[in-house]
């Protein structure tokens, strides 16, 4: 009988579509496994912030009048009252689109470097791991500062004054708590109240992720660029209106952020730094 060179075609063609199909799932791992391990390093922050949890309670002297001193000092306007904080005249003018505003600046501040992340990753890859690494080193060096310099947040002071420390308060939402009102749910107050360390004021951690992810991102440019500055401005204001910070501790949250990020990109590997495409 003779053999039809069609069967023969579809014969050798099988095993071709199978290999190809294999390929395809195989790069599909390949790339969910990258995802992942240029993610990994915000998890790992978020695991030895737990293993922490015991420790925060070997710190220094806590300082509680320090820093608003110096930044009624240094960062003071002239208001009807006489000259003034800066820090007090922002959160005494609330509104409720600004607590809107700052709430969900404040709520997603973890979901935005996730994001940037992401989105680096399938833009301009060596990005990404330098924007988690740099997360994972801007959290070792904000804490070790809590440490050695434990300092009271606005709220505290407004609550308990500037005598002797009480070690065992629980954290407040401050300001967050309009928006916890306003939504009729304890979003902000749950979430703090399972905060580690209540005298960590400075740096602002909040403030250093954002103005990383906006510093790692800027060579991108268009969209990415502007997006990530305008978030980091929105992160320094709402950290000041919500009570979470004085402006010091903004201040210190951004240059911890710039020297990371600094730190991280000049030890890459040379060469690892691809072109990147304009947003």
């Amino acid at each position: 009988m003779a053999h039809s060179p069609d069967a023969s075609a579809v014969v050798q063609q099988a095993p071709l579509a199978g290999a190809r199909q294999g390929f395809a799932v195989s790069a599909r791992l390949r790339m969910a496994l990258a995802f992942m391990g240029h993610l990994a390093p915000i998890p790992a922050a978020g695991l030895l912030y737990e293993v922490l949890r015991g420790l925060f309670h070997y710190r220094g002297t806590v300082h509680l009048g320090e820093l608003p001193a110096l930044g009624a000092k240094l960062f003071s306007v002239a208001t009807a009252e006489g000259p003034r904080a800066i820090s007090d005249v922002i959160s005494r003018h609330t509104s409720p689109w600004l607590d809107a505003l700052c709430g969900a600046t404040y709520f997603f501040f973890l979901s935005e470097v996730v994001l940037v992340t992401a989105v680096l990753f399938f833009r301009a890859r060596p990005k990404a791991l330098e924007l988690s690494l740099g997360f994972l080193v801007a959290n070792l060096i904000g804490w070790a500062i809590w440490f050695v310099y434990p300092a009271a947040p606005p709220w505290y002071v407004d609550q308990y004054g500037t005598g002797l420390p009480l070690l065992d308060v629980v954290s407040s939402p401050a300001g967050l708590a309009r928006v916890d009102a306003w939504l009729g749910v304890p979003i902000a107050t749950t979430f703090y109240a399972q905060s580690a360390n209540v005298f960590g004021a400075v740096p602002s951690l909040h403030v250093a992720y954002a103005t990383l992810a906006a510093w790692v991102a800027a060579p991108l440019g268009g969209w990415v660029r502007w997006a990530t500055i305008s978030f980091a401005i929105s992160m320094a204001f709402s950290a000041v209106y919500l009570r979470h910070h004085y402006v010091l501790d903004v201040v210190a949250g951004g240059a911890l952020a710039l020297l990371v990020g600094l730190v991280v990109r000049a030890v890459q590997r040379p060469g690892s730094e691809t072109s990147t495409e304009r947003a």
